[in-house]
């Protein structure tokens, strides 16, 4: 507000420069669109404030760099578990803190701690359950989560806060059910693949018993015996005392080529994916209901890769999705009509979702058992980093309205192109060591047979 006198010679000074003032009788919000008081509404986030949502949005991101070195770190080193463990403390003792919160430097602090555990809440248990099944079942279990439950969960949570109408109790609410990751945590078998890869192989035997008993199968001391033995000829002498660290992807020129594509897949795959998530918005509807239905094409996106992964394959299955995504981007930007454009914006969050979906397993089988976490934590930070930059490339439909979706054309479409230089991992197993994955890593579009690899 400014100090600007409302009588009859205030139009003499329109052009002169006022002070702001602070609005002692306090603020109306407007509560049309969101019907219930935010953190923003309740300490008055406006004027000289209001860049603090801002402010909590960035520290958030900076928490989730930070957790993705950290916990990338803790997967590989410690275990699969202890870093589930970990990074859902974290964002359970986040979520709570900011319900206590009084002023900006607590609710700030309290996204950080939040932050640290936005992709890695959920990628432990990810490359854990890829882990733990066979090659027939990757695909299914890979993609049932992300498919059914995460985009429950979408759906559900912005009818939750409508129905809760009060933001503290939201967060508390919504922290709570993390309750239940961290006791999985405690309660999960950790990675026999793991616990092999740093010489655990006692403990990788013993969990495996537990698995075959769980599954009524008999398997005698002879085939354990036969296990050891093969763990000692082929894996001792390479992991003995090896302590991997994310530098170890960059030493050689094939695996600094692989991780360089999938950063800048992940990237281009990121950036149309937010990109698609913001454009949605611009259908006239109600927030609640528009969230809701744009989650829903989570469902279908799932399911596509669950059908036809395994069959055509992931290069050519990524790479197809990514230029249908492209080319709906195109048609966001060319057609007229309002609902013309929003159904082709749609589709192309669909095929973001698909490569998203694809992306990650595909990231996932590539990288090596010793470096899995890291490797992914990598990839995530600077996924993230493409995530933010779909707000600056959808401002520039300032100067031509289309050019955001043709920059989201082009990023698709060499997205698309440089896929098809990382190895196929259809019907193989995960690559345990470095050595063993470095074999398989070759720049060719055209890959040869798995069993050439193994």
């Amino acid at each position: 507000m400014y100090n600007v006198p409302y009588d009859s010679n205030a139009t003499n000074d329109a052009n002169q420069t006022r002070s702001p003032i602070p609005c002692n009788n306090g603020w109306i919000y407007d509560r049309k669109e969101v019907p219930y008081e935010s953190i923003a509404t309740e300490y008055n986030w406006v004027c000289d404030k209001r860049d603090f949502g801002t402010y909590s949005v960035v520290v958030y991101f900076v928490g989730c760099i930070v957790g993705c070195l950290c916990f990338g770190f803790i997967t590989d080193h410690s275990g699969r578990l202890p870093a589930l463990f970990l990074a859902n403390s974290c964002s359970m003792i986040g979520g709570c803190v900011s319900v206590v919160c009084k002023d900006f430097p607590c609710f700030a602090a309290s996204r950080f701690v939040a932050g640290l555990s936005m992709n890695y809440c959920f990628v432990p248990i990810y490359i854990l359950t890829l882990e733990n099944v066979g090659i027939k079942y990757r695909t299914l279990v890979g993609n049932l989560a992300l498919t059914f439950f995460f985009t429950l969960g979408a759906c559900l949570l912005p009818w939750l806060a409508y129905v809760i109408s009060n933001w503290r109790h939201y967060a508390m609410v919504v922290a709570l059910p993390i309750v239940f990751m961290i006791l999985t945590s405690l309660l999960a078998p950790e990675s026999p693949s793991w616990l092999m890869s740093v010489g655990k192989v006692d403990r990788c035997i013993e969990v495996m018993k537990e698995a075959a008993k769980a599954n009524g199968k008999i398997i005698s001391e002879e085939v354990w015996s036969e296990m050891r033995e093969c763990y000692e000829l082929k894996f001792a002498n390479e992991q003995l005392g090896k302590q991997y660290t994310s530098l170890d992807l960059f030493k050689t020129f094939p695996r600094l080529v692989v991780l360089t594509i999938l950063i800048v897949t992940w990237m281009t795959v990121a950036l149309a994916y937010d990109a698609h998530v913001r454009v949605v918005e611009i259908l006239d509807t109600d927030i609640f209901i528009t969230f809701s239905l744009s989650s829903l094409v989570e469902i279908p996106a799932g399911i596509v890769p669950m059908l036809l992964l395994d069959r055509i394959g992931r290069k050519p299955m990524m790479s197809a999705v990514m230029l249908l995504c492209a080319a709906s981007s195109l048609f966001v930007g060319i057609l007229k009509g309002h609902w013309n454009a929003s159904t082709a914006a749609i589709a192309a969050r669909f095929f973001a979702t698909m490569a998203y979906n694809v992306g990650q397993q595909w990231a996932s089988e590539i990288l090596p058992t010793v470096l899995r976490g890291q490797g992914l934590a990598i990839i995530n930070i600077m996924g993230q980093m493409g995530a933010l930059l779909s707000p600056l490339v959808l401002s520039t439909h300032r100067y031509y309205r289309p050019l955001p979706m043709f920059i989201i054309t082009l990023v698709s479409v060499i997205g698309a192109l440089i896929i098809l230089f990382l190895p196929e991992t259809k019907g193989a197993t995960m690559p345990q060591t470095l050595d063993e994955a470095e074999k398989r890593w070759t720049l060719r579009c055209r890959d040869r047979k798995i069993n050439e690899d193994l």
